[in-house]
């Protein structure tokens, strides 16, 4: 067609008409219809220019790509690029997190990459994690530092990630084994190592949230609950601050002290408002107690002590927590109902099973003693023991 004639042809005025009011898609459409792919293909990448939302960009450089003629292959490059360079620039802004953000960056780093852009293909690469393909684009590119930068901190990361999953490792062997200090230990080495990982730390939270209260374990035992207290001296009443919680209406919040000395139990009352009674008959400051004696914490609570070799045996006779056994000593707890001693290792209760009887937890037989963790099921001898509380 003469040049004379394009300018009287109906197709191409309507197509300059488009241009002329900004109708760059109707414009291209009209220029396809005239037998012009290249002023298409130009229309197209006028309107791409023209900013705006990504993915109209993207699909007008796209249609741009199918009218430009194979041979045109700078003028193709160049679209390329400028789609490369648009995504790129788009996940530097607004990040890539969803998969087709992710899928759109990865095309765009391999059309970076084919065109010789090795270091915005390496950035796009490094924005997806891909270590391998970012390293392989810097040696493309000739960027040594970067390479060697980027070497120095795979292998740093290969070597934290390979040290968490041994520690990780370790903290599941000893959780299930009872080694519960040495399980709380390995989880926080590795939120160390894996520089505060949120995964990491709930699970060190969900273990610490089951560790019993300092120097105090409750066990369920054949239907009988049997509290054990690591420390005396240790106080007697209703308050949370008490070593031996003892409720009832009578009962002061600091009610009364027992301890041993020299072998001997004594019970000092602590100016409580009730009282604190020995076989009915009120008592004021310290008494030595001889043998298992019944004493009263007011009118409505009542105590059998029984001092045994480094430890005390307390029943609860009456009053809310009637049928509980507090057994109290700074050293090793024994009681009847189970072959072993309970201890305290900086406050964490550890069962202990007697020399010949086995232990399991969780159905897992166990050499070593266990550190105890709320809701945890152990058997000693076939005796089946629950951590409550």
């Amino acid at each position: 067609m003469s040049w004379l004639k394009r300018i009287f042809d109906n197709r191409h005025r309507r197509a300059r008409a488009a241009e002329g009011a900004g109708q760059w898609r109707r414009a291209a459409a009209l220029w396809a219809e005239a037998g012009e792919p290249e002023r298409a293909a130009e229309a197209l990448i006028h309107l791409a220019e023209r900013g705006g939302d990504l993915e109209m960009r993207l699909e007008a450089w796209y249609d741009a790509l199918r009218w430009l003629p194979e041979d045109e292959e700078e003028r193709r490059e160049e679209v390329e690029r400028r789609m490369g360079m648009a995504v790129l620039e788009d996940a530097r802004t607004r990040g890539a997190a969803s998969a087709e953000e992710k899928r759109r960056l990865a095309e765009a780093a391999s059309r970076l990459e084919r065109l010789d852009r090795g270091v915005e293909a390496a950035e796009a690469y490094a924005m997806l994690g891909r270590k391998e393909d970012q390293a392989r684009c810097l040696e493309l590119a000739g960027e040594v530092e970067k390479l060697e930068a980027l070497l120095s901190e795979t292998n740093e990361a290969d070597r934290k990630e390979t040290e968490l999953r041994r520690l990780l490792g370790d903290y599941e062997n000893a959780l299930r084994y009872g080694a519960r200090l040495e399980a709380r230990q390995a989880l926080r080495e590795a939120l160390r190592v894996s520089g505060e990982e949120r995964s990491v730390a709930e699970l060190l939270r969900r273990l610490e949230a089951r560790m019993p209260p300092r120097d105090r374990v409750v066990l369920g035992v054949g239907g009988k609950r049997l509290c054990f207290v690591g420390s005396l001296p240790a106080v007697l009443g209703r308050g949370d601050e008490v070593e031996i919680r003892v409720r009832g209406t009578s009962v002061s919040r600091r009610h009364a002290e027992i301890t041993l000395s020299g072998g001997k139990l004594v019970l000092r009352d602590l100016d409580s408002r009730n009282g604190t009674l020995v076989r009915g008959v009120p008592v004021a400051g310290a008494i030595e107690l001889a043998g298992p004696t019944e004493i009263g914490l007011g009118d409505d609570v009542s105590l059998e002590v029984r001092p045994k070799e480094g430890f005390v045996v307390i029943d609860v006779r009456s009053g809310f927590d009637r049928g509980t056994r507090v057994i109290v000593g700074a050293g090793a707890l024994r009681c009847a109902e189970v072959a072993a001693t309970i201890t305290f290792d900086a406050g964490w209760a550890v069962l202990t099973a007697d020399p010949g009887a086995s232990l399991a937890l969780d159905g897992q037989t166990c050499a070593l003693p266990v550190h105890l963790l709320l809701e945890d099921r152990v058997e000693v001898d076939g005796v089946e023991v629950e951590v409550l509380s």
